[in-house]
């Protein structure tokens, strides 16, 4: 089998890198006119071919066809179409830039989008929601705050336990099963005061894209769904400001070109209500002296690109955020907070092989302080991440667009430290064991225009986890009672590996309508200890090891997609059935927090959720929005709970219903 993989990964390589001597290739960038930004998913169409390409996540395109002279199409919503000629005679590398245009987003249909890139009905991806920051920012808003995972928790599939919980949950997966990305580095708290807000600033982010089922094979690590969000690379045209004030936060970013070949985006937000709940308190209580309260939040985002050569772009982007909560009458505190890094190369090989080599630097911390008199007690708990990740993709032909890559990442998990204070001096200090292991990863997949009504898109994920000492290991037996205690010395201990199929498949029964199915198993190696009805800051997380087994997710999805009136509305409808092996939960009144021996806190078994998903969906004109609704059920079976027999989790809503809708009276009211 590993054999035959090689292989086929050499003949895709090599029809990449030599290709046909007839053809010919033409490449570039497709940005922004206005800013400079990168535009993602920008559809080139040839019509005279009926074939066509789209951008990838850095703005680049990759068209190759035979000799001859040809018109481009070049079409992305809410920008003017462009069209331009091509003699292709030999290797050609065009940049465009389009221009908005809000006539295209009331009126005008983009004949390209419709004949091919009408990506409800033509592209292979289904369970995958694809938003523009500017969309977000004309829906409800909560205290006048937009914010991406509200949004998202409004979207079929998608639930939540309510206000005050952080985190989502995607077609019956647990919170911790979410992969949420920023410029590729994951954030594993996304959340302020407690699930009130989002981690991401409006004014930082460009766009997002959101697959609850059918994960590209360039994305692993969690069961559920990933959230790939990314930032903006920054006005490389002109200094430009933005920013708002808010009832309980203000934000402000600035961004600006650096030379002619490079731009940056700073942007920052924080909360004031500690300075508003004080003031009101000092003035309730006619000034007396009192202990103030601090209360707020704070985000900060960075990002600066460069472009060192026609075929070299650096950027480097990095997120800080953090929560302080300091009741100093009760002499309690609390802080969380996440810090990334992200370095990333972009260097174009040839015009048909595009490569983009990353750095990531993720932390997530969180603690508690308790201060009585002259007795104090700290805790602190820290999730580290490094990461190198190496991704190419090949485009050979219109038909073809094969994507390869490897993976490797260094997890560090301090499950907690405890230090005790008396009169300042240090009493004494207990740490739980680390955590340590490496995650590699290793893909291939290609997307296939077999026909004009035939589109596949299939690839395999090959993961690995390594356990790494110096650690130990508490045994139990069936009855989880503890038998006794391995001791490992440094190096790999523990191994575990597994394949991972994506299979993508789009059949186009007319111009406006589509039937597609799809079926991915993807395995998880870190999750998170939680017992309440909620995701909080401080729950646990914890690898897989020699008591823990990666979790695993098999899913199937079949799915019908139509448009109507010109592609101005989106209808689609989806059913799935996934299968979880190897799904945690926890004993009655398990004790998690400060527990050496964790694993015999987790009961293992197997997991089952299926349900139909409803999407109705309007982009252009005055009246914008969706309506979603989705009927699911979420269960479990352990065979120590609830007798063995099956049972809801805490997360099954078997109805959800979402309205969503924006009617803009003229350009100055909404």
């Amino acid at each position: 089998m590993k054999h035959t993989i090689f292989l086929f990964f050499l003949f895709l390589c090599a029809n990449t890198i030599f290709g046909q001597t007839n053809k010919f290739t033409v490449s570039g960038q497709v940005n922004d006119a206005s800013n400079g930004e990168d535009l993602i998913s920008v559809t080139l169409y040839v019509p005279s071919l009926g074939l066509g390409t789209t951008t990838n996540v850095y703005g680049f395109y990759s068209l190759t066809l035979e000799e001859g002279t040809y018109e481009v199409v070049v079409s992305y919503v809410g920008y003017s179409d462009k069209k331009f000629t091509v003699e292709l005679t030999s290797d050609q590398s065009k940049n465009i830039e389009l221009g908005e245009d809000a006539a295209i987003l009331e009126e005008v249909v983009v004949v390209a989008a419709q004949q091919e890139e009408n990506n409800n009905v033509e592209s292979t991806e289904m369970s995958v929601i694809d938003v523009k920051m500017e969309s977000i920012k004309k829906l409800p808003a909560l205290l006048g705050e937009v914010d991406i995972i509200k949004y998202i928790q409004t979207l079929p599939g998608v639930k939540t336990v309510g206000e005050g919980g952080s985190g989502f949950y995607v077609r019956g997966g647990n919170a911790d099963q979410n992969l949420v990305l920023l410029d590729e580095a994951p954030i594993y708290n996304a959340s302020h005061l407690l699930g009130f807000f989002s981690s991401f600033n409006p004014e930082a982010i460009k766009d997002m894209q959101l697959y609850k089922g059918a994960m590209p094979a360039m994305y692993g690590g969690r069961l559920s769904s990933v959230l790939d969000i990314r930032m903006k690379e920054g006005n490389s045209k002109r200094f430009t400001t933005s920013g708002g004030i808010g009832s309980i936060m203000s934000r402000l970013a600035v961004e600006a070109p650096v030379t002619k070949n490079g731009s940056f985006m700073l942007a920052g937000r924080r909360s004031y209500l500690d300075v508003v709940a004080n003031a009101y308190d000092q003035w309730i209580k006619k000034n007396e002296v009192e202990d103030e309260n601090v209360f707020y939040f704070y985000d900060l985002n960075a990002k600066m690109n460069y472009r060192l050569s026609d075929k070299d772009r650096i950027f480097a982007s990095g997120y800080f955020g953090k929560d302080v909560f300091d009741v100093s009458a009760e002499g309690l505190g609390v802080e969380w907070g996440n810090k990334t890094g992200t370095f990333r190369w972009n260097h174009l090989f040839s015009p048909k092989l595009f490569a983009n080599l990353t750095y990531y630097y993720s932390n997530y911390n969180y603690g508690l302080t308790f201060d009585e008199d002259i007795t104090k007690f700290n805790w602190v708990s820290n999730l580290e991440e490094h990461s190198l990740k190496l991704d190419f993709g090949a485009y050979t032909n219109p038909n073809n667009t094969i994507k390869f890559g490897v993976h490797s990442i260094q997890h560090l998990i301090k499950p907690g430290q405890i230090e005790v204070f008396e009169s300042d001096v240090l009493l004494n200090t207990f740490k739980l064991d680390k955590g340590k292991a490496y995650e590699h990863a290793a893909y291939i997949s290609n997307t296939q225009k077999i026909n004009d009504k035939l589109k596949v898109d299939y690839g395999l994920r090959f993961s690995m986890l390594q356990n790494v000492g110096p650690s130990k290991t508490i045994n139990h037996n069936e009855e989880y009672i503890v038998t006794d205690t391995t001791q490992h010395l440094k190096g790999v201990f523990n191994t575990y590996s597994n394949l991972e199929p994506r299979l993508g498949l789009r059949y186009k029964i007319n111009k406006s309508s589509s039937l597609k199915t799809s079926y991915n198993r993807t395995a998880q190696y870190v999750q998170q200890a939680s017992n309440g009805n909620s995701s909080t800051p401080f729950d646990i997380w914890f690898l897989s090891n020699e008591n823990v087994k990666p979790q695993l997710a098999d899913q199937v999805a079949l799915g019908y997609f139509k448009n109507f009136k010109d592609n101005e509305i989106e209808v689609s409808i989806e059913v799935y059935y996934k299968k979880f092996t190897n799904a945690i939960d926890f004993k009655e009144q398990a004790v998690l927090l400060l527990n050496d021996n964790l694993d015999g806190e987790l009961r293992i078994g197997e997991g089952r959720s299926y349900g139909v998903e409803l999407l109705v969906k309007k982009d252009k004109g005055r009246l914008t929005g969706f309506v979603g609704y989705t009927f699911s059920k979420t269960e479990k079976k352990i065979p120590t709970i609830n007798f063995g027999d099956w049972y809801n989790t805490k997360y099954d809503k078997p109805h959800d219903l979402s309205i969503v809708a924006s009617y803009e009276l003229n350009k100055q009211w909404r």
